[in-house]
């Protein structure tokens, strides 16, 4: 019975870092939206949004950023 119960608290915490990670991707394009939104304005400006296209723009712009937005950049690697 005490392997059962360790077992249990062993998949009970792999599933609540599976939740955080989860959590975690859902709010980095939140984000870097608030965080490079004005950045995106300006070196973006005509890039249609969806796909990371915005993304992928900053990262190639990413010398001129602030160092929040590239804060928030790194944390989608």
């Amino acid at each position: 019975m005490n392997w059962f119960s360790s077992l249990l608290g062993v998949v009970i915490a792999l599933v609540g870092a599976q939740q955080a990670m989860a959590k975690a991707r859902l709010t980095d394009p939140l984000k870097i939206a608030r965080e490079c939104k004005s950045e995106a304005e300006l070196f973006c400006k005509g890039i249609r949004p969806g796909r990371q296209r915005v993304i992928v723009c900053l990262k190639q712009k990413i010398a001129e950023l602030s160092p929040a937005c590239v804060t928030a950049l790194n944390s989608t690697d």
